[in-house]
């Protein structure tokens, strides 16, 4: 049997997805060589620590990586790491040193990631995305990644679910999307079943935050900015070139609580708590943090649904229903576990295996 092809991969972000990236890559060098004929070779790692950089590969870094308990920290006390580098820098030392037709895997949740990445498709390179930062920022800068042949993007939405994929079949075989629903947060999934069951809203986020389901700071998930990036990526897969601007986006907290420290946004939420009972109490249903959107925009906000597949969530799971021409008589519906971070390394496997595949980064 020939040799598999190596293909180069640049890592960035090497904490809870990036090290599960690296854990599924080791897993399976083996039968994707067997079955594809390929094989991906690390040549960069990097974090916001430190950076590892060889055109000749870092497999074993990689291995040592995956195997530590924090992939972040091991990187940044690896021999040889280089500290002080930014994303571009990374990209560029890997140009630099001849590495040609790259995949460029963007694992972190940073801020500024689009003119790297632009930069990586400039050089030929792939890039793969788990961060949905750069797909929800402004239109100009976005535009770059969406419909784009050396782009992926399955672990942005939903990941442990195939909805990118799903949306990316329908508008490829020519359906045209007229509108996409979805509950599409785990951790507000977990909070509303909790909400369902009858749990105050306050003892809900402090336990949520004690278990580390939500942010350190529980407004990043409750202001629904999450889900609101998240919709926004769906809308514009679906043909929209809509802004976040477009939606509207109903937090789950009154606004004279979104400047307080941490402390006081947790003592202040029993006084919330009456609101939502009375909201539940006078609507039918159950409560749902839903997003909607189509090609004007949407709305991201907590509903009561009732006779609806949401309505039948548990816990974390997610829900995506598309409204399109080819199916009219009901959406074409996707339901079940919402990601964490080893299946939003699948998805970046996978994408890293479609642009393989595809021949058109090897």
């Amino acid at each position: 049997m020939s040799e598999p092809r190596q293909i180069p991969v640049i890592v960035l972000g090497v904490g809870q997805v990036g090290g599960a990236f690296l854990t599924q890559l080791m897993q399976t060098q083996t039968t994707l060589a067997a079955r594809y004929g390929v094989g991906f070779r690390p040549v960069a790692l990097a974090n916001t620590r430190a950076a590892l950089v060889d055109a000749s590969g870092l497999l074993d870094r990689a291995a040592a990586l995956a195997a530590s308990p924090d992939p972040g920290e091991a990187l940044a006390a690896s021999s040889g790491a280089l500290g002080g580098l930014t994303t571009q820098d990374v990209i560029e030392r890997c140009a630099g040193q001849g590495v040609e037709r790259a995949i460029v895997i963007d694992c972190t949740a940073a801020e500024g990631m689009a003119a790297p990445l632009a930069r990586a498709l400039d050089l030929g390179y792939g890039v793969v995305l788990a961060n949905k930062r750069p797909l929800a920022g402004p239109w100009d800068s976005a535009g770059t990644f969406f419909n784009h042949p050396l782009v992926r993007f399955e672990a942005t939405v939903s990941a442990g679910l195939p909805v990118m994929s799903t949306l990316r079949y329908l508008v490829d075989t020519g359906d045209s999307i007229r509108r996409i629903e979805g509950a599409l947060s785990g951790t507000l999934g977990y909070l509303c079943s909790r909400l369902e069951d009858g749990d105050a809203f306050s003892t809900v986020v402090r336990e949520a935050k004690a278990k580390g389901y939500t942010e350190p700071d529980p407004r990043e998930d409750l202001s629904g900015i999450d889900v609101a990036r998240k919709v926004l990526i769906l809308g514009r897969q679906a043909g929209w070139p809509i802004e976040l601007a477009d939606l509207r986006v109903d937090p789950l907290y009154p606004a004279e609580m979104a400047e307080m420290s941490v402390e006081a946004f947790l003592a202040e939420l029993p006084k919330v708590d009456y609101d939502f009972a009375a909201y539940m109490g006078a609507l039918g249903g159950v409560p749902r943090y839903m997003a909607e959107v189509g090609p004007e925009g949407g709305v991201v906000s907590l509903r009561m649904v009732g006779e609806r597949l949401a309505a039948q969530l548990r816990g974390t799971q997610n829900q995506v229903a598309f409204w399109t021409r080819r199916y009219d008589d009901g959406p074409l519906s996707i339901f079940g576990p919402g990601a964490d971070h080893r299946t939003a390394a699948a998805a970046v496997l996978q994408d890293c295996l479609y642009l393989a595949q595809s021949r058109l980064c090897v």
